[in-house]
């Protein structure tokens, strides 16, 4: 597939101190592409560099093969053709919906932006609502138009600054979907930043995970959580319980017994084991070595946590099935862990 958006050594500083340092980046065609750090990573300054609302310091950046800032080389904003969805909708609030869409589309005739601002509402499900103001829009509803201006003069790439981080948790999920199948419709490429885990691995095709600065995993969603490349991701990409463990027989010797290791290993090695929650099976057993003396339930399932002779865990169950409160357990592994050498 082409190479829509390259970055090359991209650097960034703010007051001597680095925020992106030597990113390296290609993402193709009709790709969406999530972004995912924590608070202060360099999230929004990545948008920021690529979107012409801020310079790096050195690097190339490339849009469809042109470039659009390096030596000597700095194009504005406006000539990127690169659309932008910030936190908060931030639409025109004295523009209606359809004057709102068309605001980019001034080289357009009456009749073509008349047509083009049709084409979008019905892409986002909003038809009806072209003389709605925006203060008579739901939160999903602002977003979504947001998202049609972005997307009314056809640029080549889109940008969502965490896009669904203001709105309640319900209307969040709901909302990720839509904007997921848009963009799909739509046939653009996509870059979002978030710091939002289960976002960024149930709406991307590819997840970055940006890391003091610089990309630390590259991957799709199942090898980002699968395989992380360090304990620092494992526990930072959803909740993972470390135990130390031994090599032997290419087998890992640990506290709960002998497990299979997912990645290459060498006999004698010592290191630490990153297992996930979902991977424990607990088995009611009065005679069992684990205690439940924690349980959270959440319906659909349960985070029971297990007191073992040398060792607490935290397991995910079967929501009506999960272990009660004093309950005797033996724990099993199931599957392969990553082992991370000392």
């Amino acid at each position: 597939m082409p190479v829509v958006l390259s970055l090359q050594s991209v650097n960034k500083t703010f007051a001597g101190q680095p925020v992106l340092s030597n990113l390296n980046l290609d993402v193709h065609e009709k790709e969406f592409l999530a972004v995912l750090g924590s608070s202060g990573s360099g999230k929004t300054t990545l948008l920021r560099l690529i979107s012409g609302f801020d310079s790096p310091d050195s690097g190339e950046i490339h849009i469809n093969n042109r470039v659009v800032f390096g030596k000597g080389i700095n194009v504005l904003a406006e000539e990127r053709r690169v659309g932008f969805v910030p936190q908060d909708a931030a639409l025109f609030p004295h523009l209606s919906v359809s004057k709102n869409i068309e605001f980019g589309l001034t080289k357009l005739s009456a009749t073509e932006r008349s047509a083009r601002v049709t084409e979008l509402l019905r892409l986002v499900d909003l038809v009806g609502f072209e003389e709605r103001m925006p203060h008579e829009l739901s939160g999903g509803q602002r977003h979504r138009v947001a998202l049609a201006r972005a997307l009314a003069p056809k640029p080549d790439l889109i940008l969502l600054d965490e896009p669904f981080s203001s709105l309640d948790a319900e209307l969040r999920v709901r909302l990720r979907e839509d904007v997921r199948k848009v963009i799909a419709k739509a046939g653009i490429t996509a870059i979002m930043v978030t710091h939002d885990q289960e976002e960024a691995l149930s709406m991307a095709s590819r997840v970055a995970i940006l890391r003091d600065g610089e990309f630390a995993q590259i991957g799709n969603p199942s090898e980002i959580y699968q395989s992380p490349t360090d304990i620092e991701m494992a526990t930072f990409l959803g909740d993972s319980v470390i135990i130390n463990g031994v090599i032997e027989n290419e087998k890992i010797v640990t506290d709960l017994g002998l497990l299979t290791p997912l990645n290459k290993v060498v006999n004698g090695a010592t290191g630490r084991v990153a297992i996930r929650p979902e991977n424990f099976y607990l088995q009611p057993n009065p005679n069992g070595d684990g205690e439940v003396i924690g349980r959270q339930y959440f319906g659909h399932d349960a985070l029971v946590e297990v007191k073992l002779p040398t060792l607490v865990i935290q397991a995910r169950a079967n929501g009506p099935f999960a272990p009660e409160l004093g309950m005797k357990v033996t724990v099993w592994v199931r599957g392969q862990v990553n082992f991370y050498t000392d």
